[in-house]
């Protein structure tokens, strides 16, 4: 007898034989065991006779001990003389052999791999520089080219919303001596009669004639 194994992966190819000189008169021979729920029905288990001897492979799962033994019509029960171990049976003073794949290789589980997606970096997009519009009310002009504006009065003109030439021109002088009325009584001696004529003239680019008509006034009187 004989117990041949061809590891194949997770499983064991294993081949039982009966030698000739141990082979029972019969042929009807059937390997029952753990592997089959010892099914003596089962006849895909029934031993195939080559020559004199039977042969049997089973394809068995690695990691486990499986017991067995042999059924033949004139021999009845008997064990496998090459088994790799020997334990008691259900029945008293009987053994059954093993087949033991204890120490190969159980299957692994599968883990599946999970692909982790590598970052993928945004592009930055330099956003351009936006030009910031120039508005009249941000755009100032030097007020103090008009004769008899300071810099205290071009300030406090700007205050009130005139700090462009083109502000003042359109300015009535009443309006003009009530913002220097409210400013203090320092300020009221000023007369701005003429600063929209100067204003006008200097908000049309037209300077020769403001310095003409700047020359004939006495503090912008």
């Amino acid at each position: 007898m004989a117990l041949k194994k061809q590891v194949k992966g997770k499983y064991t190819l294993v081949t039982f034989t009966i030698a000739e000189n141990e082979a029972p008169s019969t042929s009807n021979v059937i390997l029952l065991g753990d592997f089959n729920n010892w099914q003596t029905n089962d006849s895909s288990f029934q031993m195939e006779k080559k020559g004199g001897s039977y042969e049997k492979s089973v394809k068995l799962e690695n990691g486990k001990k499986y017991e067995f033994r042999y059924l033949s019509d004139d021999k009845g029960w008997f064990n496998d003389h090459a088994a790799d171990a020997y334990v008691p049976s259900p029945y008293f003073g009987i053994d059954n052999s093993v087949v033991d794949l204890s120490a190969l290789p159980e299957k692994k589980k599968t883990v599946k791999k999970v692909a982790v997606k590598k970052p993928v970096a945004k592009k930055t997009v330099a956003k351009k520089p936006v030009a910031k519009k120039t508005t009249t009310k941000d755009k100032k002009d030097d007020l103090k080219k008009i004769e008899g504006i300071g810099p205290k009065i071009a300030s406090i003109l700007t205050d009130n919303g005139y700090s462009t030439f083109s502000a003042l021109s359109k300015a009535s002088v009443k309006s003009l001596e009530e913002i220097l009325k409210a400013a203090g009584p320092r300020y009221t001696m000023h007369k701005p009669g003429t600063w929209p004529k100067q204003a006008k003239l200097a908000a049309s680019g037209d300077w020769d004639k403001l310095k003409t008509l700047q020359d004939k006034l006495d503090g912008g009187k």
